[in-house]
């Protein structure tokens, strides 16, 4: 009996260099309903923690969302994404000459 050839398995792929630290973290400001926060919250996590959040002011529902500047597009990414299941607006940080809006 032919013996079948056993398929090769792929190499594994070396990773990449490692990114530098970061020395800031990113922060985006988000407005949405207070009552929608804990939802805010839940959705958030569920990107694996990709970034974390403090309330800013309960009443406004002002939100300061916090994340490596290396994941600056998987959080855009994930804001959008929540967006569309939230009523929210998002927007960088203010430097400290512009107004929040």
């Amino acid at each position: 009996m032919a013996q079948v050839p056993h398929p090769r398995k792929k190499k594994a792929r070396k990773p990449g260099p490692a990114l530098p630290p970061p020395r800031k973290s990113l922060r985006f400001l988000v407005r949405l309903a207070p009552q929608d926060v804990g939802m805010f919250r839940f959705l958030i996590e569920a990107y694996d923690n990709l970034a974390y959040f403090t309330v800013l002011d309960a009443r406004e529902a002002l939100l300061s969302v916090v994340c490596s500047p290396h994941q600056e597009y998987a959080v855009r990414h994930a804001l959008e994404e929540i967006g569309g299941q939230l009523p929210l607006r998002h927007a960088p940080w203010p430097s400290a000459c512009t107004r929040i809006p």
